[in-house]
């Protein structure tokens, strides 16, 4: 986290325990930071977060790694030109649905199952956009590497395992990169309305309770790995774009020579 960053981030705080102390907030709605963190460090309160936030973690991860695997390979598919024009208008469809749209069908399709229904619901919010997002990036390649390509005499299949594939996976990363955020917003979300446990029960709970030490602990939570998520998938981008692209200062003839070596 940058400098500028963490100044603004313990400004806020900052503000947000002077206000709650002043009595300017009621603490029984808005707790000060430091009860928040009182709450976490209570041995009770951490390990009861930490088992939920596991099952929300293998929850989210395995819908969104099927989701994405699943995109991938149907969007590999669907690229060729006969079957893009059949099925990517019912892709299209798919996409445009909203991730949220797809729990109360689930909940009657699935049932309450603590694992099927949030994987279920994890899985449709990451399949169609990454689907989407993989196709038209391999649509939108610039034909002159394809070309550059061809003429240093790489075959059909070399230049997509090799050219093709990264680039469209470079291009897809950024869409793939927002997905598994809302995999792991979407099973909070499911676990909030149909399950008994998961981070998003456990903030039901505190609601419920009108313990809002809790409540905010788990939002915490909730924001942090949601951080340590696009951090993650920041730092996989530079390493790709290191791997497969070089410098900038590579031209479109190196970077494919390299490529194809």
């Amino acid at each position: 986290m940058k400098g500028k960053a963490i100044v603004s981030l313990v400004t806020f705080i900052a503000l947000w325990e002077a206000v709650v102390r002043a009595g300017l907030l009621p603490h029984v709605l808005v707790p000060a930071p430091s009860d928040v963190v009182l709450f976490l460090i209570n041995p009770s309160n951490a390990r009861l977060i930490l088992v939920n936030l596991a099952w929300t973690a293998a929850r989210a991860t395995t819908g969104f790694l099927l989701g994405l695997a699943f995109g991938l390979g149907a969007g590999l598919l669907l690229s060729a030109k006969s079957l893009n024009e059949y099925l990517m208008p019912i892709a299209t469809i798919f996409f445009a649905v909203p991730s949220i749209a797809w729990i109360p069908i689930l909940i009657v399709w699935v049932g309450f199952k603590e694992f099927e229904l949030p994987v279920a619901a994890s899985f449709l919010c990451s399949f169609p956009p990454v689907l989407y997002g993989f196709v038209n990036a391999v649509r939108t390649m610039d034909p002159e590497q394809v070309g550059v390509a061809m003429v240093l005499g790489a075959k059909p299949l070399t230049i997509m395992r090799r050219i093709v594939i990264p680039q469209a996976f470079l291009k897809a990363l950024p869409l793939i990169k927002t997905e598994a955020v809302m995999a792991w917003k979407t099973t909070f979300a499911a676990e909030m309305v149909a399950l008994p446990t998961g981070l998003g029960a456990l903030a039901m709970t505190y609601a419920t309770t009108i313990e809002t030490d809790g409540l905010i602990a788990v939002v915490a939570v909730l924001a942090a790995v949601t951080i340590v998520i696009v951090q993650v998938f920041d730092n996989l981008e530079k390493r790709i774009v290191s791997k497969w692209l070089g410098s900038k200062a590579k031209g479109v003839a190196e970077a494919l020579a390299y490529t194809i070596t």
